[in-house]
């Protein structure tokens, strides 16, 4: 069985952020794969959010799995619901974000590009959000964006979100 190379980005603002990405974090390793490596906490501002009360912890993560990508998303969607995530529907042309007790999204998984209606990889908004950007240039400074063709270091360096991040 192949493995695979994935990278994924926990996010919390609600409660104990730092005990609630422990808890992702281990259902993580039993459910979807070996953690190589996890980057340091990093809080923000809540991006394109206005009425939530706390910042964001981020981390990102690099996980070796023998996992498919849809295999993937049905994991962490069994553990975003486990740990008190509400999937609410809107309108497709209206985004709405919500504080969340936990959020798992996928970055990258190996060097592959997937666009469906239930996954996109690389993540769609990726390169957009400096929150996602600084944990992963934490753990993975020179993993070329498969899309792009760049190292995420010069995403980063791109990137327009001027949003405040502190490296905890």
């Amino acid at each position: 069985m192949q493995e695979h190379n994935i990278f994924l980005l926990q996010g919390s603002n609600k409660e104990n952020r730092e005990i609630n990405i422990e808890k992702s974090l281990a259902l993580i390793a039993d459910n979807i794969g070996t953690i190589i490596k996890k980057s340091s906490y990093f809080e923000s501002q809540a991006w394109n959010m206005s009425n939530n009360t706390y910042s964001f912890y981020n981390r990102a993560l690099h996980i070796r799995t023998h996992l498919t990508p849809m295999s993937i998303i049905q994991e962490i969607n069994k553990i975003e619901l486990s740990m008190g995530r509400k999937k609410v529907h809107h309108d497709k042309k209206i985004k709405k974000y919500q504080d969340r007790e936990i959020d798992i999204d996928i970055i990258f998984y190996d060097n592959i590009i997937i666009y469906s209606s239930i996954l996109t990889i690389p993540h769609p908004l990726f390169h957009l959000r400096r929150f996602a950007l600084e944990p992963m240039c934490d753990i993975a400074p020179n993993k070329n964006h498969p899309v792009f063709n760049i190292r995420v270091i010069e995403i980063l360096g791109l990137c327009l979100d001027k949003s405040k991040i502190e490296k905890l």
